[in-house]
């Protein structure tokens, strides 16, 4: 008996959307500077700094009082600041996320809210009812932030290649095993 390793993925997001249009100006940016591209590690520090300007800090300790930070935007100063004791993929996704943020939430209305704080928690919702503004603005820079570190041309090439393996799938995107796997059940693809 073959198992099935994939299904239909769902529409794309208006957060996927976003994160597909950032990758490619990214990718021709990088091509008129004549930097290298990598369709599977996505230099997302780089794509912040270069299409959007914006500063890039590792904090270690990132809080505010008693409340804990895994990062944090501020859409006015143009900085974003991730947690610097986190692993590298924790803070990739942590960067990713608050550049989804920006790009999602802070640009459209630059005159509105424009810090954004994140604890680890908001970056595990992956769904939100409409009516809960935090939530839903969480899910939507959880999903683009998915969508920016894992291509889907890329995932589902490389999930051919490797099996659906998720710790190799993980390991090649520098992601989180969790990351990995939500974003593979997001595209209909199964890990192993």
């Amino acid at each position: 008996m073959e198992r099935r390793t994939s299904s239909p993925a769902r529409p794309a997001t208006r957060a996927e959307r976003a994160a597909t249009k950032v990758l490619t100006d990214a990718r021709q940016e990088f091509e008129a500077l004549q930097e290298p591209w990598d369709n599977y590690v996505v230099d997302v520090e780089l794509i912040a700094t270069l299409l959007f300007s914006l500063g890039v800090q590792r904090v270690e300790d990132l809080r505010i009082g008693q409340r804990v930070y895994a990062g944090l935007l501020d859409g006015r100063a143009k900085l974003i600041a991730v947690e610097g004791l986190d692993g590298a993929p924790r803070q990739r996704f942590s960067l990713a996320h608050e550049l989804g943020h920006y790009v999602l939430h802070f640009l459209p209305q630059p005159d509105g809210r424009g810090l954004f704080t994140c604890t680890s928690q908001d970056m595990k919702i992956q769904q939100a009812q409409a009516d809960l503004l935090h939530a839903r603005q969480e899910m939507e820079a959880n999903q683009f932030a998915a969508a920016v570190l894992m291509p889907e041309p890329a995932v589902r090439a490389m999930h051919q290649v490797v099996g659906g393996r998720l710790f190799a799938l993980a390991r090649h995107f520098q992601v989180s095993q969790q990351a990995m796997e939500i974003r593979l059940n997001r595209l209909g693809l199964i890990a192993r």
